[in-house]
């Protein structure tokens, strides 16, 4: 049985909310439901220290 190693890419342009000038990247549905992320996840930004970052995400913990 052969595995699938290809990666999958996304250039997303991040935009600002006209009410509060936050920043918000919009993740495309695709990558949310290959990675089984929703709406109102909590997501940790990780430096690779190589140009590139990782996000991943933040488990809910018991009090929450």
């Amino acid at each position: 049985m052969s595995q699938d190693n290809t990666k999958t890419q996304w250039t997303i342009t991040v935009e600002e909310d006209p009410e509060t000038g936050e920043l918000i990247l919009p993740l495309p549905a695709e990558m949310l439901a290959m990675q089984g992320w929703f709406e109102g996840d909590t997501l940790e930004w990780h430096d690779n220290g190589d140009g590139s970052w990782s996000l991943t995400k933040i488990s809910p913990t018991a009090s929450e």
